[in-house]
């Protein structure tokens, strides 16, 4: 019954949040601090995250996504293995916009999807078409990203023509300061997602994503792989900007006032991922400008690097 853990990471989705559902770049990294792998249940002492796992094999066996697939699931093994205690163990916190049920879509590709070449032959494109589909079952519209970096565990880049291309980015060796820092709260991703799709049809909100947003983030992405910081903090104010006026539902209410004031000791706060809860991702030039607005604030930061 038992087979030999392979794990898979969550992921920092550094830039792209929402866009990535329109014409935005993003640039997504593995994280290696949470991760998780498929296990059995002897116990009976993770009865939901078997129960998640059961409702994914029923709606795999219904076929309602049969046709849209490129590799198919070996349904019989996936079946046995629940009915013999599946689940995932893992320690990514679930709802903080670290991709939990990316790397769970990961693991169930990897162990259970069948008639695909090897993995050093896929094409990302087709793994996150499949991851799409999979992972839009967890919660709602998903566009495969985090479980595409989960599965690959490499940085990935996408472009404004939805083309994905793994970069060689490494957060240690930016030059930069990066922390997360805990809202204290979970973020459901479906209803904000639906809510960002309702705006979007708002000529007024939609004029400032595709004039304000893109422009912006895909500022901070290109002058980042390109070590350009004086331009990375000039597109990065843009952005936290445009989060402030037009994401607020996206930020828990009581961060507002600390991102903003945060910008006045150079210290950039914007989300990761959804939002609506889960960490905020903080950025500094120093860590030591990182640690004393901290201090200052008294606010609790999980350093990445």
């Amino acid at each position: 019954m038992n087979f030999k853990p392979k794990f898979f990471n969550s992921k920092l989705l550094l830039f792209g949040e929402y866009g990535l559902m329109f014409d935005a770049m993003a640039l997504s990294v593995p994280f290696n601090r949470f991760s998780g792998y498929l296990d059995f249940d002897s116990t009976r002492s993770h009865l939901a995250s078997s129960a998640e796992i059961r409702k994914f094999y029923e709606h795999l066996k219904s076929g309602a996504d049969s046709p849209k697939l490129h590799f198919t699931f070996d349904l019989e093994s996936l079946k046995a293995d629940v009915e013999n205690g599946l689940y995932f163990n893992s320690n990514i916190p679930q709802q903080y916009g670290v991709g939990s049920s990316g790397a769970l879509v990961a693991a169930l590709f990897s162990r259970y999807a069948a008639g695909f070449v090897p993995e050093n032959e896929l094409m990302p494109e087709f793994l996150k078409a499949d991851f799409s589909i999979l992972e839009s079952f967890f919660h709602g519209k998903s566009s495969g990203i985090d479980p595409l970096i989960s599965y690959l565990n490499k940085p990935f880049l996408i472009d404004s023509e939805k083309r994905i291309f793994p970069v060689k980015f490494d957060l240690s060796k930016s030059g930069l300061s990066f922390a997360l820092i805990d809202t204290g709260t979970t973020g459901a991703t479906g209803p904000l997602v639906q809510h960002f799709i309702d705006q979007f049809q708002i000529p007024v909100f939609r004029l400032a994503f595709e004039r304000q947003f893109i422009p912006a983030n895909n500022g901070c992405i290109e002058s980042l792989l390109n070590g350009n910081q004086q331009n990375f903090f000039l597109f990065l104010d843009q952005l936290i900007q445009f989060q402030l006026q037009h994401f607020q539902r996206m930020i828990p209410g009581n961060f507002h006032a600390i991102i903003s004031e945060a910008l006045n000791d150079q210290v950039f706060i914007k989300l990761l991922g959804s939002g609506g809860g889960g960490f905020l991702l903080a950025i500094a030039e120093t860590a030591d400008c990182l640690n004393s607005w901290a201090e200052k604030n008294e606010i609790k930061t999980g350093e990445i690097i």
